[in-house]
């Protein structure tokens, strides 16, 4: 989640924020698994955007913080969430101390990084133990596709390279850093969590469609900090 690519989200915040209701496919299977008891729970949302994911969960918990590099962003989730607290910053430096949460949430935001990894272990650190931890990415096979498109024949999967997404039928570009599933479950992954849940969706026309072809756009983890 660096900065000079996270922060392209300052560009379009209030047409994302617009466009909340079209990303109905990913959130109801993000929600999904947040079927748990969040009362007297302290939540963070890792790349919060516009804090409305929080809003959903805040009916059940009353103590809700955010981080997102983008201050434009910051300002729309404070005001949806008069009394949460939301700080700039980005997952490879998550600015709260070792143990602070009950709950870390985070949706279509950890494929903003470069560094996945880093992110999983800064989410792990702040987590108490058998705290849940609830995110939803972008797909690799949707981020192969892309590159695939936008490099042509030959390229390669494990080669991390910048791909373009249009998302909401066309009417927002992103450019983000390609994936391999393994980036986000490898041997430290499994060190600190315990997975209780996965599972694959598909949000056309949320996500662009490439080819006419049916395949996995994102995907759903919730796991337990052991």
């Amino acid at each position: 989640m660096k900065k000079n690519i996270a922060t392209q989200y300052n560009d379009f915040h209030s047409l994302y924020s617009e466009n909340f209701a079209d990303d109905k496919i990913s959130r109801d299977a993000f929600h999904g698994a947040i079927n748990f008891n969040l009362s007297d729970k302290k939540i963070l949302d890792v790349g919060c955007g516009d804090g409305k994911d929080l809003v959903i969960l805040s009916k059940n918990s009353t103590s809700v913080f955010g981080i997102d590099p983008s201050m434009e962003f910051l300002k729309k989730a404070q005001i949806n969430n008069p009394l949460g607290v939301f700080k700039e910053a980005v997952g490879e430096n998550i600015p709260f101390e070792d143990k602070t949460f009950d709950v870390v949430i985070s949706k279509w935001a950890i494929q903003t990084s470069t560094d996945v990894p880093k992110v999983l272990l800064e989410m792990a650190r702040v987590l108490k133990k058998d705290g849940i931890l609830v995110f939803l990415s972008k797909h690799p096979v949707l981020q192969f596709l892309q590159k695939s498109r936008d490099y042509g024949p030959g390229v390669d999967y494990y080669q991390q390279q910048i791909v373009t997404s249009s998302i909401y039928s066309g009417k927002i570009r992103v450019k983000e850093p390609s994936h391999t599933i393994g980036e986000y479950f490898n041997m430290d992954f499994f060190r600190n969590f315990e997975m209780i849940d996965y599972k694959e969706g598909t949000d056309f026309p949320a996500s662009a469609q490439i080819n006419g072809d049916i395949y996995p756009t994102f995907f759903v983890v919730k796991a337990r900090r052991k």
